[in-house]
Protein backbone atom coordinates (compact mmCIF):
# COMPACT_ATOMS: atom_id res chain seq x y z
CA UNK A 1 0.00 0.00 0.00
CA UNK A 2 1.40 3.64 -1.21
CA UNK A 3 1.42 6.08 0.89
CA UNK A 4 1.06 9.25 -1.34
CA UNK A 5 1.62 12.99 -0.27
CA UNK A 6 -1.22 15.47 -1.44
CA UNK A 7 -1.98 19.33 -1.24
CA UNK A 8 -5.07 20.96 -2.35
CA UNK A 9 -5.82 25.35 -2.31
CA UNK A 10 -9.00 26.10 -0.36
CA UNK A 11 -10.63 29.24 -0.17
CA UNK A 12 -11.32 30.52 3.49
CA UNK A 13 -14.81 29.87 3.27
CA UNK A 14 -14.20 26.36 2.03
CA UNK A 15 -11.84 25.68 5.54
CA UNK A 16 -14.52 27.17 7.53
CA UNK A 17 -17.05 24.82 6.35
CA UNK A 18 -15.21 22.15 6.26
CA UNK A 19 -13.62 22.18 10.14
CA UNK A 20 -17.44 23.22 10.27
CA UNK A 21 -18.79 19.84 8.75
CA UNK A 22 -16.24 16.75 8.14
CA UNK A 23 -18.40 15.10 6.07
CA UNK A 24 -17.99 18.07 3.34
CA UNK A 25 -14.31 17.34 3.54
CA UNK A 26 -14.56 13.76 3.15
CA UNK A 27 -16.75 14.18 -0.19
CA UNK A 28 -14.11 17.06 -1.21
CA UNK A 29 -11.07 15.00 -1.08
CA UNK A 30 -12.51 11.77 -2.48
CA UNK A 31 -14.37 13.83 -5.42
CA UNK A 32 -17.00 11.43 -4.58
CA UNK A 33 -20.98 11.92 -3.77
CA UNK A 34 -22.27 12.67 -0.42
CA UNK A 35 -21.43 10.72 2.57
CA UNK A 36 -24.57 8.52 3.65
CA UNK A 37 -26.84 8.59 6.87
CA UNK A 38 -25.14 8.30 10.36
CA UNK A 39 -26.83 4.93 10.89
CA UNK A 40 -25.45 3.30 7.81
CA UNK A 41 -21.66 4.49 9.21
CA UNK A 42 -22.63 3.46 12.75
CA UNK A 43 -23.20 -0.11 10.57
CA UNK A 44 -20.02 -0.15 9.04
CA UNK A 45 -17.96 1.07 12.07
CA UNK A 46 -19.07 -2.08 14.23
CA UNK A 47 -18.51 -4.74 11.13
CA UNK A 48 -14.60 -2.87 11.70
CA UNK A 49 -14.51 -3.96 15.30
CA UNK A 50 -15.59 -7.36 14.66
CA UNK A 51 -12.96 -7.78 12.10
CA UNK A 52 -9.70 -10.13 12.07
CA UNK A 53 -7.04 -7.33 12.23
CA UNK A 54 -9.14 -5.31 14.98
CA UNK A 55 -9.41 -8.52 17.02
CA UNK A 56 -5.91 -9.32 16.97
CA UNK A 57 -5.20 -5.72 18.17
CA UNK A 58 -7.52 -5.91 21.07
CA UNK A 59 -5.69 -9.26 22.37
CA UNK A 60 -2.22 -8.01 21.70
CA UNK A 61 -3.22 -4.66 23.68
CA UNK A 62 -4.64 -7.41 26.72
CA UNK A 63 -1.43 -8.81 26.11
CA UNK A 64 0.11 -5.72 26.72
CA UNK A 65 2.13 -6.35 23.79
CA UNK A 66 2.64 -3.88 20.66
CA UNK A 67 1.09 -4.21 16.98
CA UNK A 68 3.59 -4.58 14.39
CA UNK A 69 4.05 -2.13 11.89
CA UNK A 70 2.07 -4.24 8.69
CA UNK A 71 -1.06 -4.63 11.63
CA UNK A 72 -1.53 -0.92 11.72
CA UNK A 73 -1.01 -0.07 8.30
CA UNK A 74 -4.15 -2.91 8.27
CA UNK A 75 -6.22 -1.76 10.31
CA UNK A 76 -6.01 2.05 8.92
CA UNK A 77 -6.86 0.92 5.45
CA UNK A 78 -9.61 -1.00 6.93
CA UNK A 79 -10.88 2.13 8.23
CA UNK A 80 -10.23 4.17 4.90
CA UNK A 81 -12.11 1.13 2.80
CA UNK A 82 -14.98 1.70 5.52
CA UNK A 83 -14.96 5.30 5.17
CA UNK A 84 -14.79 5.32 1.25
CA UNK A 85 -18.23 3.09 1.30
CA UNK A 86 -19.70 5.38 3.64
CA UNK A 87 -19.16 8.69 1.40
CA UNK A 88 -19.79 6.47 -1.64
CA UNK A 89 -15.91 6.47 -2.61
CA UNK A 90 -15.52 2.87 -3.99
CA UNK A 91 -15.11 4.41 -7.77
CA UNK A 92 -11.75 6.13 -6.46
CA UNK A 93 -10.12 3.06 -4.24
CA UNK A 94 -10.89 2.00 -7.32
CA UNK A 95 -8.87 4.21 -9.67
CA UNK A 96 -6.22 4.13 -7.39
CA UNK A 97 -5.49 0.05 -8.33
CA UNK A 98 -5.33 0.69 -12.44
CA UNK A 99 -2.59 2.42 -14.55
CA UNK A 100 -3.58 6.47 -14.45
CA UNK A 101 -4.73 7.30 -18.12
CA UNK A 102 -3.59 10.42 -20.08
CA UNK A 103 -6.95 12.33 -19.05
CA UNK A 104 -6.09 10.89 -15.18
CA UNK A 105 -2.62 12.91 -15.13
CA UNK A 106 -4.32 16.45 -16.09
CA UNK A 107 -3.70 18.20 -13.13
CA UNK A 108 -5.66 21.16 -11.90
CA UNK A 109 -3.34 23.71 -10.42
CA UNK A 110 -5.30 23.98 -7.21
CA UNK A 111 -4.00 20.58 -6.16
CA UNK A 112 -0.65 19.33 -5.84
CA UNK A 113 0.33 14.85 -6.02
CA UNK A 114 3.58 14.67 -4.83
CA UNK A 115 3.42 10.91 -4.86
CA UNK A 116 6.51 9.19 -3.05
CA UNK A 117 9.14 12.12 -3.19
CA UNK A 118 7.31 13.77 0.15
CA UNK A 119 9.05 12.52 2.59
CA UNK A 120 12.67 12.74 1.13
CA UNK A 121 11.02 16.58 0.85
CA UNK A 122 10.44 17.12 4.25
CA UNK A 123 13.77 15.45 5.37
CA UNK A 124 15.68 17.37 3.24
CA UNK A 125 14.03 20.12 4.39
CA UNK A 126 14.04 19.65 8.31
CA UNK A 127 16.78 16.69 8.61
CA UNK A 128 14.57 14.52 10.61
CA UNK A 129 11.34 12.21 9.59
CA UNK A 130 8.65 12.75 11.65
CA UNK A 131 6.05 16.12 11.80
CA UNK A 132 6.92 19.85 11.33
CA UNK A 133 10.36 21.26 13.36
CA UNK A 134 7.37 24.26 13.71
CA UNK A 135 9.74 26.32 10.54
CA UNK A 136 7.87 27.53 7.00
CA UNK A 137 9.88 24.38 5.71
CA UNK A 138 8.61 21.84 8.15
CA UNK A 139 4.99 22.91 7.61
CA UNK A 140 5.47 22.91 3.70
CA UNK A 141 4.72 19.32 4.13
CA UNK A 142 3.49 17.76 7.31
CA UNK A 143 2.66 20.74 8.90
CA UNK A 144 -0.88 22.64 9.76
CA UNK A 145 -3.64 21.96 12.15
CA UNK A 146 -5.83 18.91 12.19
CA UNK A 147 -8.97 19.04 10.93
CA UNK A 148 -12.03 16.87 10.55
CA UNK A 149 -10.85 14.57 13.15
CA UNK A 150 -11.86 10.61 12.42
CA UNK A 151 -14.37 10.49 10.31
CA UNK A 152 -11.88 12.83 7.79
CA UNK A 153 -9.02 10.08 8.06
CA UNK A 154 -7.14 9.84 5.00
CA UNK A 155 -6.09 6.40 6.55
CA UNK A 156 -2.82 8.30 8.18
CA UNK A 157 -4.75 10.39 10.00
CA UNK A 158 -7.06 13.11 9.59
CA UNK A 159 -5.99 16.28 6.45
CA UNK A 160 -4.20 19.12 8.14
CA UNK A 161 -4.79 22.84 7.30
CA UNK A 162 -2.90 25.93 6.34
CA UNK A 163 -3.80 29.69 7.12
CA UNK A 164 -3.19 31.87 4.20
CA UNK A 165 -0.88 33.73 6.40
CA UNK A 166 0.89 30.24 6.73
CA UNK A 167 0.87 29.96 3.12
CA UNK A 168 2.61 32.62 2.00
CA UNK A 169 5.28 32.19 4.99
CA UNK A 170 6.43 28.49 3.30
CA UNK A 171 6.22 30.42 -0.39
CA UNK A 172 8.87 32.57 0.70
CA UNK A 173 10.69 29.99 2.55
CA UNK A 174 10.58 27.69 -1.15
CA UNK A 175 11.67 30.72 -2.90
CA UNK A 176 14.64 31.10 -0.86
CA UNK A 177 15.63 27.35 -0.57
CA UNK A 178 19.00 26.42 -2.52
CA UNK A 179 17.62 23.30 -4.15
CA UNK A 180 20.38 22.43 -6.24
CA UNK A 181 22.99 22.61 -3.26
CA UNK A 182 20.29 20.64 -0.87
CA UNK A 183 19.74 17.96 -3.55
CA UNK A 184 23.17 17.24 -4.93
CA UNK A 185 24.02 16.97 -0.75
CA UNK A 186 20.89 14.60 -0.06
CA UNK A 187 22.21 11.59 1.34
CA UNK A 188 19.63 8.63 0.93
CA UNK A 189 21.54 5.84 3.22
CA UNK A 190 20.71 8.55 6.21
CA UNK A 191 17.00 8.51 5.20
CA UNK A 192 16.77 5.22 4.26
CA UNK A 193 18.37 5.22 8.48
CA UNK A 194 15.72 7.86 9.42
CA UNK A 195 13.19 5.59 8.30
CA UNK A 196 11.69 7.54 5.00
CA UNK A 197 9.11 6.46 2.99
CA UNK A 198 10.70 5.31 -0.44
CA UNK A 199 14.59 7.32 0.46
CA UNK A 200 15.92 6.03 -2.46
CA UNK A 201 15.36 9.25 -4.67
CA UNK A 202 17.74 11.05 -7.00
CA UNK A 203 18.95 14.61 -7.31
CA UNK A 204 17.05 15.88 -10.53
CA UNK A 205 13.70 13.84 -9.16
CA UNK A 206 13.81 16.38 -5.69
CA UNK A 207 14.56 18.68 -8.02
CA UNK A 208 11.72 18.15 -9.94
CA UNK A 209 9.35 17.78 -6.75
CA UNK A 210 10.86 20.82 -5.34
CA UNK A 211 9.88 22.95 -8.62
CA UNK A 212 6.02 21.76 -8.41
CA UNK A 213 5.85 22.07 -4.52
CA UNK A 214 6.90 25.76 -5.10
CA UNK A 215 5.38 26.88 -7.50
CA UNK A 216 1.96 25.13 -5.65
CA UNK A 217 3.07 27.67 -2.80
CA UNK A 218 3.36 30.54 -5.22
CA UNK A 219 -0.07 30.21 -6.88
CA UNK A 220 -1.49 29.62 -3.19
CA UNK A 221 -0.01 32.82 -1.87
CA UNK A 222 -0.63 35.00 -4.43
CA UNK A 223 -4.33 33.93 -4.27
CA UNK A 224 -4.49 34.42 -0.49
CA UNK A 225 -5.32 30.54 -0.28
CA UNK A 226 -4.80 28.48 2.47
CA UNK A 227 -3.87 24.84 1.81
CA UNK A 228 -4.84 20.95 2.98
CA UNK A 229 -2.37 18.63 3.10
CA UNK A 230 -2.81 14.77 3.49
CA UNK A 231 -1.17 11.74 3.09
CA UNK A 232 -3.34 8.67 1.70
Amino acid sequence: MSMIGKLRQVSEFELAKFKANPSELVRALAGSSPVGDPQAYTELRQNLEQSPVVQQLMELSRQGKMPTKEQQLEMRQQMLDLLRQAGGMQKAAFAKLTPPSAHAQQKSPNELDLHKSWHCLHFLFTGKAEGSDGTPLGDAILGGAEIGGEAADTGYGPPRALSPTRVKSIAEALNAFPIAEKARQYDADAADRAEVYVAQHGAEELQQYFAELRSFYNDAASKGQAVLLWIE
